[in-house]
């Protein structure tokens, strides 16, 4: 990534960034698929191969950098039938997907069989009554998994979506119900194990590890009970990683020390062959981006600079701070045109006329002047699919994919008519 003192973002410097801008316009987003496949290897041999790394959909779903992922990605994860249409279009076959999501239609239930999907993640006593009766209509079983929401609520986890009262999963509490109706059914319902999510931004290893052998416990209890079998078991993700100027995230290296022993003694004692998935999203690709704005401009309010970008919220709701954040805190920010800038202390407003739009906030910049690119780094997750692209109707940026030290057009921009 680009630090201080360092002239280029993943082997782009001022020159090549200007050379995209002029070619694509601004702003625009790049995303690093080579840094994306090398973030899913380290995941996997720092697991020594025991647990599949699939890559989450839903954090960035750029076409052109799903297909760059196909060969290392075990699978993908997906929420919607929309992110399963952009997985086959991508060329993943049905068996490499898991489908999650507390409200999923009939007829996404019926796409997802229809389509071979390999793990849908049952979260309600509704969604298994719906992919029973999809599964009759179609003649075909469907792969399902139960979603659980755990008893155990993980308080590391920055964002935590299990261990409470939440709409993901079935309650642990809850399951033999639930697994009656799934021993029911073998005609319909090819039982493939558990899911279980506890939250999301972890950055302490032995919680992540506690969360692990959480959701084995879960899967060894499920065995006993039912008579089923865990041939598969999603342990979710969570792996954090800040977006701030502080380059903290998840020690990997100290959480794979962790889980291994976890992980082979589950391995181990199943009388079937088990696999194992970490769906990682943030953690894989949020570093792979950059968002580049040019500044339009500069003005003076009341003791405070401001300088004026053609990006903002529309673009990127999380840099704004209002995307999933409990408090704001500012992405790095860069002058890209001429990094060894001295620094202004300053803000740095998007394009709406609302006062929440400012992608950086008493924030430390290399001083733009007119016509500078500045870059908000470690945006490669949730941004232009996590925006409302539509206030205001500004264009929509191009998204450009690194590969291979060329830079490619994954998504070109839209105006505002091109959705009428």
């Amino acid at each position: 990534m680009m630090r201080e003192g360092t002239k280029a973002w993943h082997g782009l410097d001022a020159a090549a960034l200007e050379s995209l801008a002029t070619a694509h316009g601004t702003p625009f987003f790049v995303y690093d698929a080579d840094a994306v496949n090398a973030r899913i290897r380290a995941v996997r041999e720092a697991m020594s191969g025991r647990v599949e790394v699939y890559y989450a959909v839903k954090c960035n779903p750029n076409l052109a950098l799903l297909r760059a992922v196909r060969t290392t990605a075990d699978g993908l994860d997906i929420s919607s039938g929309g992110e399963l249409e952009q997985a086959l279009a991508a060329g993943y076959e049905g068996r490499r997907l898991s489908f999650a999501g507390p409200a999923k239609t009939d007829a996404e239930l019926v796409a997802a069989i229809r389509a071979g999907v390999g793990a849908i993640s049952i979260e309600s006593a509704r969604e298994l009554s719906a992919c029973i009766a999809a599964s009759k209509q179609l003649g075909r079983r469907a792969c399902v998994a139960l979603r659980v929401n755990p008893l155990q609520i993980n308080r590391a986890f920055g964002i935590k979506m299990g261990g409470k009262a939440v709409q993901f999963g079935i309650d642990e509490e809850d399951l033999s119900r639930v697994l009656a109706t799934v021993a029911e059914h073998p005609r319909e319902l090819d039982f493939r194990g558990i899911h279980v999510y506890a939250g999301s931004q972890c950055f302490d290893p032995a919680a992540l590890a506690e969360g692990v052998a959480n959701t084995l416990r879960i899967a060894r209890e499920l065995e006993a009970r039912s008579g089923l079998r865990c041939h598969t078991v999603n342990l979710g993700g969570g792996f954090g990683v800040a977006h701030g100027e502080t380059d903290r995230e998840l020690d990997l290296a100290a959480a794979a020390e962790s889980v291994r022993p976890i992980v082979d003694e589950f391995i181990a004692a199943g009388a079937v062959k088990r696999t194992l998935v970490f769906e990682l999203g943030r953690y894989l690709v949020a570093e792979a981006g950059l968002y580049v704005t040019r500044v339009l401009g500069s003005k003076s309010s009341r003791g405070k600079t401001f300088f004026l970008v053609d990006g903002g919220l529309h673009h990127h709701l999380a840099a704004a701070g209002t995307f999933g954040a409990a408090l704001r805190a500012n992405f790095a920010l860069r002058n890209l045109s001429r990094p060894d800038a001295q620094t202004v202390r300053c803000e740095v407003a998007g394009a709406s006329c609302n006062p929440t739009d400012l992608l950086g906030i008493d924030v430390e910049l290399g001083r733009p002047e007119v016509g500078d690119l500045v870059g908000v780094l470690k945006s490669g997750s949730y941004g232009l699919t996590a925006s409302p692209v539509l206030f205001l109707g500004r264009q929509t940026p191009a998204e450009l994919v690194l590969q291979d030290g060329a830079a490619a057009l994954g998504r070109g921009p839209k105006r505002m008519s091109d959705f009428n």
